[in-house]
């Protein structure tokens, strides 16, 4: 995100150990950043994780264009950018260029862009006080500040494209028609028939509507179900152009049944089970592809926003997670995902194929997106809220104002209070799942 963080040094000069380091020591640090990223990616290799690295160096990538949204709109706007850096904590390398210095630090955690005057607390030298961003046009400020999610918004919603035209929705995005993946196999249960047997399910079927309710993805109807062990369900099916409804048919509970060839039950806890498997993929042209993007799009920010809003707001159920593994791990829990819970969807998805690391990357891209664009400090939706209270107040007045930002120094300090309270407990759950 922009950032009103100070230079490390005066004039931007301290660089590498104190001083400004020739270009020598540059390239040697460059060099030595390139030769531990390649023993890394070759140790990956030897290990079989590869895959696995190169989804969490596509995430570092989405970081970086996101500062880099933040610094293109900056320039563009005659901003005077100092730093740009990817990671925090202590710098690995850096150079500067012009004005600016660029940079990696230690910890690839996010990034920052360094745009002079973002606050009216900062001290300015008098020639910087034209190009800095507190003296921008309002419209100026919310170009530079929503850039960043906006290249979220734009990556997900390319490689949204790339998904349904490439190697095909999952099963994850299916709009239109909704959730009409086809059955490719009806599954039998050991000692019993499975309820999509009872229900009379052949292959070839796309169920439509589970009680009557339509669904965005075979990812949400699926759901729907587990939320719903030994209770009765109605299915719309369609087969050969023809609909129907079929009988009602009870659930079966996937931690007790067992799927005929296997040895123990598929869930830990208990989830509804139909006892069908569905073809993972589904295709599109590329003009029925950026169709069904703008769709899933639209439709995953809403379930974003909704999921975000759900962890914040039902605090007793999320302690209750902290408290009891079985509440964490039921199939309808939602929570947030430490780096570690991130690195192991990674793992999965690099498992399952490139369908998969792009649906990841997609909602990570939306989260993330979403996210920056909280109305308070430090997140970039809280200089979108400063920048439209300032233009509201100027308007009002008839003269530039600026707004005392230390004044909400104490929001700012709760917001990371709070940040810091879900990073830590998302990294409690995440870590207790890996080793119980």
């Amino acid at each position: 995100m922009a950032s009103s963080q100070q230079p490390s040094g005066p004039g931007g000069t301290d660089i590498l150990a104190g001083s400004p380091p020739g270009r020598s020591e540059q390239r040697a640090a460059l060099i030595r950043l390139a030769l531990v990223l390649a023993v890394s990616l070759v140790l990956a290799q030897m290990v079989g994780v590869l895959d696995t690295v190169l989804v969490v160096l596509a995430l570092l990538v989405m970081v970086v264009l996101h500062e880099l949204g933040h610094f293109l709109m900056a320039k563009r706007a005659g901003m005077k950018v100092s730093e740009f850096f990817v990671g925090f904590g202590p710098r690995l390398w850096a150079v500067q260029r012009g004005e600016t210095t660029y940079g990696i630090k230690a910890l690839p955690l996010g990034g920052y862009c360094k745009i002079v005057g973002m606050t009216g607390m900062e001290q300015l030298e008098p020639a910087d006080e034209p190009r800095a961003y507190r003296n921008q046009p309002a419209w100026r400020q919310l170009t530079v500040v929503l850039a960043g999610s906006f290249v979220h918004f734009l990556l997900a919603f390319i490689m949204l494209v790339i998904m349904f035209a490439g190697p095909g929705d999952i099963g994850n995005y299916v709009t239109d028609p909704p959730a009409t993946n086809p059955v490719t196999t009806v599954i039998s249960l050991v000692g019993a028939r499975s309820p999509a047997q009872l229900a009379g399910l052949r292959a070839g079927d796309r169920i439509v509507a589970v009680n009557g309710r339509h669904f965005a993805s075979w990812d949400q109807m699926s759901g729907y179900m587990r939320a719903r062990p030994g209770l009765r369900v109605m299915l719309t099916v369609e087969r050969a152009g023809r609909v129907f409804v079929t009988p009602p048919v009870v659930l079966a509970n996937g931690a007790r049944a067992v799927i005929q060839g296997e040895t123990k039950p598929l869930y830990k806890q208990p989830a509804g089970l139909l006892g069908v498997s569905i073809s993972p993929v589904v295709r599109y042209g590329l003009v029925g592809s950026v169709r069904h993007a703008g769709t899933a799009f639209g439709a995953t920010v809403a379930v974003s926003v909704r999921n975000i809003s759900r962890v914040v707001t039902d605090l007793g159920n999320y302690m209750n997670m902290l408290r009891d593994q079985k509440a964490a791990d039921s199939p309808t829990a939602v929570r947030f995902v430490s780096p570690v819970g991130i690195v192991r969807l990674a793992h999965k998805a690099a498992q399952i194929g490139l369908s998969e690391v792009l649906y990841l990357l997609i909602l990570i891209n939306i989260f993330v997106g979403l996210f920056n664009l909280v109305p308070m400090l430090p997140m970039d939706g809280g200089y979108v809220a400063i920048a439209l209270y300032e233009k509201a107040r100027s308007w009002q007045t008839k003269q530039p104002y600026h707004s005392d930002i230390s004044k909400l120094a104490p929001a700012a300090y709760l917001l990371m209070a709070v940040l810091v309270f879900y990073a830590v407990s998302s990294l409690f759950l995440d870590l207790r799942d890996l080793l119980f």
